[in-house]
């Protein structure tokens, strides 16, 4: 009799861990269990980025109804435990199964100059041993954030297990020339026509229009699977700026995917030859200065070494020494003035390109051009060389 307390204990202890697996969505009996080994970084590529796209993929996993995600260790590990180099399906395969898992999602990101990268993500079915799926898609330095990669890794994860087709989204409406931005990501600009973006995968995306003079516009927009979604802009002005609103019904004359759409280059300032004279300047002038400062070193070492012999007779082998030194110091003399004088020419014109590169306005410009002018001439007097400099107005 004793005995029964205990009993009824560990019977009651059964039926809530029972409980609690049949209560637990994990468990369910229609749940695919999927695992996503670790992507292995090729030569070349960061392994932060390797990692932030496998912990998106994971991410997706667990939010995804009908998937169950499986502990899975990295794909180099893999190949190294299965002897799989190439991996070959029967190889993934047998990892697959000694895990545990009815399918896994594996590959590897490759560099693509320095600033994108290369994602290729295969899907296998360890039950039927094949690869059901693929896709290659370079991204760019800036979406391998983990905010980045959100809008990406829908879109792949969708694609990879058919679970839904991407839409598109026609952002109409606003400034020209604003920039849009989709889930913290620059998608393009808005032209005549609008934008539109095309392959985005279904779901939640935030989406942020913005030009200076504007106030910033923010919307969430929801995107079915497989559908296009429009979206209407209106920017309010800022300090009386006046927006040119676009006809928010016109459809574009071409669908153009911009999801890596580069930026426009900046226009080129209008004093950009000024600005790369002035540092060329800057540095010719260094290296004059320099030349004279050495030159003044050799000419003042070549003095101490003639001190021994100022106040004596002299040989004829230290009379030819002492001439020789003499020419020596004489030729540093002249080098020594031709850089004070040729590197203090080009200081001053660099201060002068400086000016017009850096402080001076396109209408101080078009002014000065009539006004003043720099020039430099070389300067010959006996026994120095050198370099004139003076302004002309």
């Amino acid at each position: 009799m004793r005995n029964i307390p205990h009993r009824v204990s560990s019977l009651s202890a059964l039926g809530a861990l029972a409980g609690l697996l049949l209560l637990s969505p994990a468990a369910s009996a229609g749940d695919v269990t999927l695992s996503v080994l670790g992507l292995e970084p090729a030569a070349g590529a960061p392994e932060a980025v390797a990692t932030a796209v496998t912990e998106a993929l994971r991410q997706r996993v667990t939010s995804s109804t009908g998937y169950r995600l499986v502990p899975g260790k990295d794909l180099v590990e893999v190949k190294l435990v299965f002897s799989c180099p190439d991996e070959a399906p029967p190889c993934m395969t047998q990892a697959a199964q000694s895990i545990g898992s009815a399918k896994i999602i594996f590959g590897n990101v490759q560099p693509v100059g320095t600033d994108a990268f290369i994602v290729t993500l295969k899907i296998l079915d360890a039950e039927r041993g094949v690869v059901e799926s693929w896709i290659s898609e370079q991204i760019t330095k800036a979406q391998a954030a983990p905010v980045g990669l959100r809008a990406p890794v829908q879109k792949w994860f969708a694609a990879l297990t058919g679970q839904a087709q991407p839409g598109t989204l026609k952002v109409t409406g606003g400034v020209i020339g604003a920039s849009v931005w989709l889930d913290g990501i620059q998608a393009g600009l808005m032209g005549a026509d609008g934008l539109t973006l095309a392959g985005i995968a279904g779901g939640q995306h935030q989406v942020t229009v913005s030009k200076s003079g504007y106030e910033k516009w923010e919307r969430s927009v929801t995107l079915a699977s497989g559908a296009t979604e429009k979206i209407p802009v209106q920017l309010k002005a800022i300090d009386g700026a006046q927006a040119v609103p676009l006809a928010p019904d016109t459809e574009p004359a071409t669908s153009v995917p911009s999801e890596n759409e580069p930026a426009p280059a900046a226009p080129e300032p209008f004093n950009q030859g000024s600005r790369v004279g002035a540092w060329a300047f800057l540095g010719l002038g260094l290296v004059g200065v320099g030349l004279g400062g050495y030159s003044s070193y050799k000419v003042s070492s070549i003095n101490s070494n003639l001190d021994p012999y100022r106040y004596k007779t002299l040989d004829q082998n230290e009379l030819n020494y002492v001439k020789n030194q003499q020419n020596t110091g004489d030729n540093y003399t002249k080098l020594q003035w031709v850089g004070y004088g040729v590197g203090g020419a080009f200081l001053v014109a660099s201060s002068v390109f400086l000016y017009r590169g850096y402080f001076a306005k396109p209408t101080d410009m078009a002014a000065g051009k009539s006004r003043s002018n720099l020039i430099v001439l070389p300067a010959v007097a006996p026994g120095n060389i050198g370099a004139l400099a003076y302004l002309a107005f």
